[in-house]
């Protein structure tokens, strides 16, 4: 299994977190499931392999589109994978989307949206282009140009919603939303409406998502080994056990205990 992020150029960080490459050498025989938990990232996805199926609570095994773009998730969920694994994709910073495309994303949390249906079909041209390329370098390119030209049309400025949203992902949830207030010199309904505009969802469940996400980021890398749990949710900024708990089972479906026994993330086949 091969996956790799490349970091974008220096004028789109403040808008794509990265690019990446997912790939395998081998066609799978049988059904390959992979668990993804919510990451506060949209991304648009150009799928050049076999088709696959989504399992979510939204996307109960509907069949991805060969290019998509999904908003934020907010609820763990599932890929069903088999026989050839190749696409690239583009992850966006919270805010980024809207930002460079003028998207507004509460339209598109825990969906997959056909991505001629939204920018129109010339996307088809750049997904034979990223069909027909020689290798992933070439693929990420190709998706480096196209986010190049859009940049360049649309001559984004980041904004207090990028600042406040992309201040939360380095903050890794942990953080005062009263401060943010504060931070941004906006009334509360005012940032939760812009923010909902441009991440889609609200600034306090987007730092709660965050936060889960950090922490799942944690567990799958140390698996079973995570022994000294409280210090663990001390750091991710849970209040006691019980509320780590409540908070992780929301969002993941599963308690702490039986995930760091049972996931299977795309990080447990690239060791």
């Amino acid at each position: 299994m091969f996956y790799r992020k490349y970091v974008p150029a220096p004028h789109l960080r403040q808008y794509v977190e990265c690019f990446y490459v997912w790939e395998c050498s081998k066609i799978l025989t049988t059904q390959l499931p992979i668990e993804s938990p919510p990451n506060g990232f949209a991304s648009m996805v150009f799928n050049y392999g076999n088709p696959y199926r989504v399992v979510s609570q939204k996307l109960n095994g509907s069949i991805a589109p060969k290019t998509f773009l999904t908003g934020q998730a907010t609820k763990s969920y599932q890929l069903h994978l088999s026989g050839k694994i190749g696409m690239v994709g583009i992850v966006f910073r919270p805010a980024g989307l809207c930002s460079l495309f003028g998207l507004p994303m509460y339209e598109f949390s825990d969906e997959r949206i056909n991505l001629r249906d939204v920018l129109g079909k010339n996307i088809d041209e750049l997904y034979d282009k990223i069909e027909e390329a020689a290798s992933p370098n070439e693929r990420i390119v190709l998706l480096e140009q196209f986010l190049n030209f859009q940049f360049l049309r649309k001559n984004p400025t980041p904004d207090a919603i990028d600042y406040a949203a992309n201040l939360i992902v380095d903050e890794k949830g942990i953080f005062n939303i009263n401060e943010l207030i504060d931070e941004v010199c906006m009334s509360r309904r005012q940032l939760e409406r812009k923010f909902l505009q441009k991440v889609g969802v609200s600034p306090k469940y987007y730092a709660r998502i965050r936060r889960v996400s950090f922490l799942c980021n944690v567990l799958a890398q140390q698996e079973w080994q995570i022994k000294d749990w409280q210090d663990l949710i001390y750091q991710s900024g849970y209040y006691d056990q019980s509320h780590f708990i409540k908070e992780f089972t929301e969002f993941i479906g599963k308690n702490p205990s039986f995930y760091v026994k049972n996931n299977i993330e795309l990080a447990k086949y690239l060791k």
